[in-house]
């Protein structure tokens, strides 16, 4: 003799479209709640930003970039260097490097320095460019931003 499996109650199509609607409400009432965050950004140009270094902590800011540079602006390099200046809402820099590759098995190595302001008679561009190494990739991005990297030396 062969079982006999109850079957479930099968929703009547209003109920089914009750459900459908108090789904589609929730799912309006969750995206509102996240674009209601996205709507408290700072104004000025900055946006949420997010750096995580590859050895190091995730830097979270709402800030503006001020400058960028990449030794790979035509894309044919299979590795290159990418640094980015940031500003905070207060006022404080976060500097950014990144060596890039596309080659199989690299992966992209992160770094970010925060910034405070000017430390010990050190100007903040002087920290960023101790930050970057002085490299080349750092002296272009100072020379878009018109930075005066001269000491006076008495």
């Amino acid at each position: 003799m062969v079982e006999r499996r109850k079957l479930g109650v099968v929703p009547s199509p209003a109920a089914l479209m009750e459900q459908l609607q108090r789904t589609a409400l929730q799912l309006q009432q969750r995206r509102e709640e996240r674009f209601a965050v996205l709507d408290q950004q700072p104004e000025g140009g900055f946006t949420r930003q997010s750096i995580t270094a590859t050895r190091g902590p995730t830097y979270q800011f709402d800030g503006r970039l001020l400058g960028e540079h990449s030794t790979n602006n035509n894309g044919k390099r299979s590795k290159w260097t990418e640094i980015r200046l940031w500003q905070t809402v207060s006022g404080k820099w976060i500097a950014e490097s990144a060596g890039c590759s596309d080659e199989p098995g690299q992966v992209d190595i992160v770094d970010a320095a925060v910034i405070n302001g000017d430390r010990d008679g050190t100007r903040m561009e002087f920290q960023a460019m101790d930050f970057w190494g002085w490299t080349s990739p750092a002296k272009a991005l100072a020379k878009k931003l018109g930075w005066d990297l001269i000491v006076v030396v008495d």
